[in-house]
């Protein structure tokens, strides 16, 4: 089923609770709806796709365009009672959710990605992580519409054809954002306990150590690590129905060694960080805008979350206006203390 309307106020699509118009939206429940809406001509106008609305920043309240959403939050299961069952998802389902119903069934590869805002399309274009696990770990593969003119046909893509590297993916290229609609999300997941316990953090809040025995493997459940998770969330984070955020605003920045070396020296400390394969370093941005001294910062209703500097908050009417002014001034400052550009994950529009 489609629906189209007219001038629509979005707000309540996003996570930020900032005022969000558009000039027209389409609304759809199924693959078959977009080769509907192919055939007369309506995908033709310039577009964006939104999904939870957990990465769109609507800076000036209103995109005078269309906006397409994904109304499909049905789940079917592949192999279910086997040891590798598929969760085919419509892109619409809230992440959480699906987090939840695999938690419950048992199920292991997306507990780990718990409390993370937004729809599963949206996590897939965004290759969203957490907690030492990302989409392109648990994903089987898309159904996706390609709205080529000429084409306009649902294809299936492998996670090794969306390209997926650290919050990118082939659906955040230019050429593909109103090329490539994902439509249907399929996740593998395992009956066989699989624990995914790189933070510490997390073992912490499980009250065990690394490595496991074999007994404490076979004894941690998915909802296990996914009531952690979600308690330490909770802790840090702001509560999305009090307080409207986009989680995590930046990216971790990759620096060199010479870098690495560098803010060392300008901070007399190490940064928080972890070194990749190829010897660069992943740092933490949540470090860098704290010792940059970026904590305090506000911008007329945007502030950032006292124990979580990557969050940029809704704390009191904020417009759009005032989320990015406060964005940029972060990026200048951690720029000018270190001379590392702080990139945001959140797309402005």
């Amino acid at each position: 089923m489609v629906r189209i309307t007219e001038n629509a106020n979005i707000t309540h699509m996003t996570t930020f609770g900032l005022p969000a118009e558009c000039g027209r939206l389409i609304e759809y429940s199924s693959p078959a709806d977009l080769e509907t809406l192919y055939d007369d001509r309506t995908l033709f106008s310039e577009f964006i796709q939104i999904g939870g609305g957990s990465n769109l920043l609507f800076v000036n309240g209103r995109y005078d365009g269309t906006v397409l959403h994904c109304a499909d939050k049905s789940v079917e299961w592949l192999n279910e009672y086997s040891e590798n069952p598929v969760m085919l998802c419509g892109a619409g389902l809230e992440l959480d959710e699906a987090c939840r119903i695999a938690a419950e069934k048992g199920l292991w590869g997306l507990e780990n990605l718990s409390g993370i805002p937004g729809s599963v399309g949206g996590a897939c274009v965004q290759n969203a992580g957490a907690y030492g696990v990302e989409i392109k770990d648990v994903l089987d593969y898309l159904e996706v519409f390609d709205n080529t003119p000429g084409e306009g046909a649902i294809h299936t893509m492998d996670c090794g054809d969306c390209h997926y590297g650290y919050r990118d993916s082939i659906f955040k290229q230019p050429e593909n954002r109103t090329r490539l609609i994902i439509a249907k999300v399929a996740f593998a997941l395992s009956t066989r306990p699989n624990p995914i316990l790189a933070y510490k953090g997390v073992t912490d809040e499980l009250g065990v150590e690394l490595p496991l025995t074999p007994q404490e493997t076979e004894a941690i459940t998915p909802s296990d690590i996914r009531c952690a998770i979600l308690a330490i969330r909770s802790r840090k984070l702001p509560n999305p129905d009090s307080t409207g955020s986009a989680g995590s605003f930046f990216k971790n920045p990759v620096v060199t060694e010479s870098c690495y070396r560098n803010i060392c020296t300008r901070s007399g400390m190490e940064p928080s960080g972890h070194r990749l394969p190829d010897g660069n370093i992943k740092l933490s941005a949540a470090w860098l805008i704290d010792k940059a001294g970026c904590k305090d910062f506000t911008r007329g209703g945007a502030s950032l979350w006292p124990s979580q500097p990557l969050v940029i908050v809704n704390s009191h009417n904020a417009t759009g206006e005032d989320v990015y002014h406060l964005c940029q001034h972060i990026i200048a400052t951690v720029e000018n203390t270190f001379g590392v550009r702080l990139s945001p994950e959140v797309v402005f529009i």
